[in-house]
């Protein structure tokens, strides 16, 4: 069976739930919807979310509520279930919230502590479980141009507003650099090898 690519899976990040507010300091409750369109064709598929944090470990989960529908069959099932959640604490005082994934594989309950869940099927979980690999896992051999793309390094560059503190790069302006210069070293690997294909 081939294996999923991330970057075209439908995908619930927890950095993006939390840049939406549903993560505030504090006991709380939120619920929203999360939509995906899906590439050229601009087919939408849409999940309810309602998100419990704050509380003991126990009472900190994420609850999905949707309808999948069979690709083959086009049976419907109403799908409702909880995905608990777990807390890290941060460097600089607050916690970290983390999916855990609630998925068996191979008959081995998987339990994983991850950032990022993908729909697989009819459920949510790690890409683990899911058989989910990067794009960059699939370029191989004399083609592999790197994990690092042109976007990536754009994004880190429009990121790092401010280049130089006191004389110094900041932290975020280090980061485009280090990807940039990744980048560079990747197109000259590249390079050589097209240079010995041909």
């Amino acid at each position: 069976m081939a294996r999923a690519k991330a970057e075209t899976s439908n995908s619930l990040k927890i950095s993006w739930l939390k840049k939406q507010g549903y993560f505030p300091k504090g006991e709380s409750w939120r619920s929203g919807n999360v939509t995906w369109t899906l590439g050229m064709s601009e087919n939408k598929s849409s999940i309810g979310i309602d998100i419990t944090a704050g509380m003991t470990e126990e009472e900190n989960y994420i609850r999905l509520h949707y309808t999948y529908t069979d690709y083959w069959t086009k049976e419907k099932s109403d799908m409702n279930y909880k995905i608990q959640l777990e807390t890290t604490p941060c460097h600089f005082g607050g916690v970290r919230y983390w999916f855990i994934c609630p998925l068996s594989k191979n008959g081995q309950y998987c339990g994983r502590r991850v950032g990022v869940i993908y729909n697989i099927g009819k459920w949510f979980g790690c890409r683990h479980c899911g058989d989910i690999a990067y794009q960059a896992q699939f370029e191989g051999g004399n083609f592999r141009m790197g994990s690092v793309t042109e976007p990536d390094v754009e994004k880190a560059f429009s990121e790092a507003k401010t280049h130089y503190y006191n004389g110094k790069p900041t932290r975020k302006y280090k980061r485009y650099l280090r990807l940039r210069q990744k980048m560079n070293n990747s197109w000259i690997r590249a390079a050589s090898r097209f240079g010995n294909i041909f």
